[in-house]
């Protein structure tokens, strides 16, 4: 209701019009910003090439932004249906860029000419350190997670990772030889493997070995004479039946273990953890 007495203000063509631009501008731009709300914040396009951030980033939640993964990538199913973009040591170069992604995640063993190319092309490349502990696991899911614009969601999956470890060391660990593949390439004491052992409660027998992986002879793992044999390749009648293998404490005590999952076990990822939880109970099981 108007005030008695206060002046009028003279009607002027260019107000109305001003009014009918400002309302078909609200119109526009309304709609559009719930739109730019409704998206997530962190929605990108991302490649993998290690199945080990693959596997971190589906645990973010983040599956959906995945357009491409590397051809050793087959966890979870979800990947089947995601464009293959090479390996890790050699990823298809312009694949990738034709995936035109916001950020790739490469790991220290892919090729550094590869990561170079696509940064010259103008590509985001984010190489993560080479893991060699469950630390390292921790420290590339909270990169990862940061990049990703996730980092609640990344903490939020280590303490459930680190709710799956043992809560505390045995007196007198295990005495483990794993043999990672065929021709006894194993573990040293600077790989996550290595580490998932002594969380599981035991103790690498190569755990002294300053180096990654390596092929160990015959000679030295009966020398060193292990109480548990973990098997990720090759079966074990084909271990049983290697010279004086009967004569290794791990066999006379039946701890020839071939009941781990091959990728969950040997990736360092958050399957691990579940693999480290069922080590345990299969080292220290009753016999």
């Amino acid at each position: 209701m108007e005030m008695s007495g206060a002046p009028r203000e003279k009607f002027k063509p260019f107000s109305l019009e001003k009014g009918f631009f400002i309302m078909r501008i609200t119109a526009v731009i309304v709609p559009f910003l719930l739109c730019s709300l409704s998206l997530p914040a962190s929605a990108k396009r991302v490649v993998s090439l290690m199945p080990s951030y693959t596997e971190i980033i589906f645990a973010l939640g983040a599956g959906g932004e995945l357009v491409g993964v590397s051809n050793f990538c087959n966890w979870p199913a979800e990947t089947a249906g995601i464009e293959k973009a090479g390996d890790y040591l050699r990823p298809n170069v312009e694949k990738v860029y034709a995936l035109k992604p916001d950020v790739v995640f490469a790991g220290a063993w892919a090729g550094a000419s590869s990561s170079k190319q696509l940064s010259a092309m103008g590509v985001k490349v984010v190489r993560l350190p080479e893991e060699k502990s469950a630390a390292d696991i921790f420290a590339s899911i909270r990169l990862i997670a940061a990049e990703l614009g996730r980092k609640a969601q990344g903490e939020g999956l280590i303490r459930s990772l680190k709710a799956l470890l043992p809560a505390a060391a045995p007196a007198a660990p295990v005495k483990v030889y794993i043999e990672a593949d065929s021709g006894g390439w194993t573990a040293g004491g600077h790989s996550f493997l290595s580490d998932a052992i002594m969380l599981a409660g035991g103790k690498n027998i190569f755990g002294g070995e300053n180096r990654g992986y390596f092929q160990a002879s015959w000679e030295e793992v009966l020398l060193l004479d292990p109480q548990a044999v973990i098997l990720l390749s090759g079966a074990k009648e084909e271990f049983l039946a290697r010279p004086m293998a009967g004569g290794l404490a791990a066999v006379k005590a039946g701890r020839i273990i071939t009941g781990l999952d091959r990728d969950a076990f040997s990736r360092p990822g958050p399957r691990l953890f579940e693999e480290i939880k069922k080590l345990k109970n299969l080292l220290y099981a009753e016999k």
